[in-house]
């Protein structure tokens, strides 16, 4: 029996060795591919902006990659609101997303996208020369892309953070910032709806990472993509169960800032949900969280704001 013990045993680490092996080895090639394919990719770039580059090229591509972006992250979220399905994980149900409101934003955004940020792009380029931000190759790794898109965000997170709760103060919200809360329930393409000093300040912090750790226009480009999910997808009205709030836990997403626009109080930053619990800003969403029944009549009791709009 235990010479039977021994020898099953050894099979059995026979076979563990073998299947290490066979991963190791599907693992090498499938990062083999990897790093061809990438090879491919810069190649093809490099053949393309050593014919076209400059101001003109690199600012059109750029507002391009931000409209396809942006309108594209929303359209599930839009297709969403067409398929009753989907309804039962919408956040303020009660409300809907209304054609003109919709039509209202398109135009608001029209306006701040090709009116205010084509020409930061343009005017902007002369600085990103002098920073030495490049197009030329080699071209950041996707190891390095990931690391700074991570970094980014932190970044932006911090300084929209302190900028939208300056925006919450006085005539700073009166005259700015109001624009945007004229949606208590947003909307996917609300995300830029706003004031166009407002558009010029908050967009500062979304250039800030890669201006100061990128150096490299696909840096800036990759970083754009993975922004604009992130600000359709907080201001989408909609918390599914696979949101990426409820794999994350420090990761705002749209039921942490639905509050914002519902109680117009708290909730400041743009991602992530660490300023706010450092500062105290979201104990009012915390308590409405903590409620038996966690819906919009609570908020009145939480604010009285709320109860100002609704008459």
């Amino acid at each position: 029996a235990r010479v039977e013990l021994m020898a099953e045993t050894y099979m059995f680490e026979s076979l563990m060795v073998e299947f290490g092996n066979m991963y190791g080895n599907m693992t090498k090639q499938a990062l083999s591919h990897t790093d061809q394919a990438w090879n491919a990719f810069e190649f093809k770039w490099h053949e393309f902006f050593s014919q076209y580059h400059g101001v003109w090229a690199t600012s059109l591509i750029t507002l391009a990659i931000h409209e396809i972006a942006y309108f594209g992250c929303y359209l599930p979220f839009f297709i969403a609101d067409f398929i009753p399905f989907f309804h039962k994980w919408k956040i303020q149900p009660e409300k809907s997303n209304q054609f003109f409101l919709q039509w209202r934003c398109v135009k608001q955004l029209f306006v701040n996208h090709f009116l205010i940020q084509l020409p930061i792009m343009l005017v902007s380029h002369p600085t990103m020369e002098a920073i030495g931000m490049t197009w030329e190759t080699p071209l950041p790794t996707w190891r390095t892309l990931a690391w700074q898109v991570v970094l980014f965000f932190f970044i932006e997170d911090f300084y929209f953070y302190w900028i939208h709760r300056l925006l919450h103060y006085g005539a700073f919200y009166k005259f700015i910032h109001k624009k945007h809360h004229d949606h208590a329930a947003p909307f996917g393409i609300a995300a830029e709806y706003a004031h166009p000093v407002e558009t010029f300040f908050l967009g500062l912090g979304s250039i800030l990472g890669p201006f100061l750790f990128g150096r490299h226009l696909l840096s800036l480009w990759v970083w754009l993509l993975f922004r604009m999910f992130q600000t359709i997808e907080c201001h989408s009205g909609y918390d599914f169960p696979w949101s990426l709030s409820r794999l994350l836990p420090i990761w705002g997403g749209a039921d942490f800032h639905d509050y914002h626009h519902m109680a117009f109080v708290g909730n400041y930053a743009s991602t992530f949900r660490i300023w706010d619990w450092v500062f105290g800003t979201d104990k009012k969403y915390r308590q409405w969280k903590a409620s038996s029944a966690p819906t919009s009549k609570f908020v009145p009791e939480l604010t009285g704001v709320y109860a100002k709009k609704s008459q």
